[in-house]
C-alpha cells in the first residue's frame, strides 16, 4: 500500500452508543439498535460506533437491513426477514420502546447488528475529523481510518503464521517464533518467514511511525506498531 490512508466507501455511518449497549453488542446480545431515523437506502451500511462520554471510536458493525418496527396500539413482537424478537434483540422492553417512540404514532427503526469488531485502539474523534460526536448517529465521507497494533497482534489474527520452534533444542528462532507462512513474504531466515513490522506482505498493513502513534495516543517503540486497514489479512 503506498498510502496510509485511503477513501471510505461512500455508505459509512458514526453511531453513537452508549457502553453497555456497546457490551452487549459485542457480547452478541444485541442484534438490533433502535433508532427514530434510518438512512435513506437499504444497503450495507458499515456503522462506526462513537460510545458516548469516551471521545473515542471503540469499533464497528455491520447493518445488512433496517426493520420498521410499529409502537401503537403496541410494539409488535417478532418481525422482518429474520423473526428476531424486537424486544429481546435490542434489550428494551415494550414500554421502554413507547416512550421513547413517544406519542406522534411514528415507527421507529431497528438496525440489523451483523460483524461487530472492537479496534485494537480506539480512534479518537480527531482522526475522523470531529470535533463532536453525532447526535444519534450520521454518514462519513472522509478517509479510512486504519486500526493500529502490534505486530504480535497482528500476527495473532492474520492467518499466516505458525508458533513453533525451528528446533527446540537450538536458541535460534526467527521472530520469536512467528514464522511467516504468506507466500509473498520474501523476508526469510533459514529458509522461514520473518513476521516483521517493516515487511509485512499484507496490502492492508503499513509500518506505524512515531506520528502515527502520537495521533492514537501510543508511546511509540520503534518497529512494534502496524496501521491496518480494511479489507482481507
Amino acid at each position: 500500500m503506498d498510502e496510509k490512508q485511503r477513501l471510505s466507501e461512500s455508505d459509512t455511518i458514526i453511531l453513537s452508543l452508549h457502553e453497555r449497549w456497546w457490551k452487549k453488542m459485542l457480547e452478541g446480545e444485541k442484534p438490533l439498535e433502535i433508532r427514530k431515523t434510518k438512512p435513506a437506502g437499504r444497503g450495507l451500511y458499515r456503522v462506526l460506533v462513537y460510545v458516548t462520554g469516551t471521545g473515542e471510536i471503540k469499533g464497528e458493525f455491520v447493518c445488512k437491513d433496517f426493520l420498521k418496527i410499529r409502537t401503537i396500539p403496541e410494539v409488535q413482537s417478532r418481525a422482518g426477514l429474520q423473526k428476531i424478537d424486537v424486544q429481546a434483540g435490542s434489550c428494551l422492553t415494550g414500554q421502554q420502546l413507547k416512550e421513547y417512540a413517544g406519542e406522534s404514532g411514528k415507527p421507529l427503526w431497528g438496525w440489523y447488528v451483523s460483524q461487530v469488531k472492537e479496534y485494537y485502539t480506539p480512534h479518537k474523534l480527531s482522526l475522523y475529523g470531529l470535533k463532536r460526536p453525532p447526535q444519534s448517529w450520521q454518514y462519513y465521507r472522509g478517509e479510512d481510518v486504519p486500526d493500529i497494533m502490534t505486530i504480535n497482534q497482528l500476527a495473532n489474527i492474520c492467518g499466516h503464521f505458525f508458533n513453533a520452534e525451528l528446533d527446540p533444542d537450538s536458541e535460534f528462532s526467527p521472530n520469536n517464533g512467528y514464522n511467516c507462512r504468506n507466500p509473498k513474504n520474501e523476508t526469510k531466515e533459514n529458509g522461514i518467514g520473518c513476521c516483521y513490522q517493516w515487511s509485512c506482505p499484507l496490502e492492508n498493513v503499513i509500518p506505524a511511525d512515531e506520528e502515527d502513534c502520537e495521533k492514537y495516543g501510543l508511546d511509540y517503540e520503534e518497529s512494534e506498531f502496524v496501521l491496518v486497514y480494511r479489507g482481507k489479512q
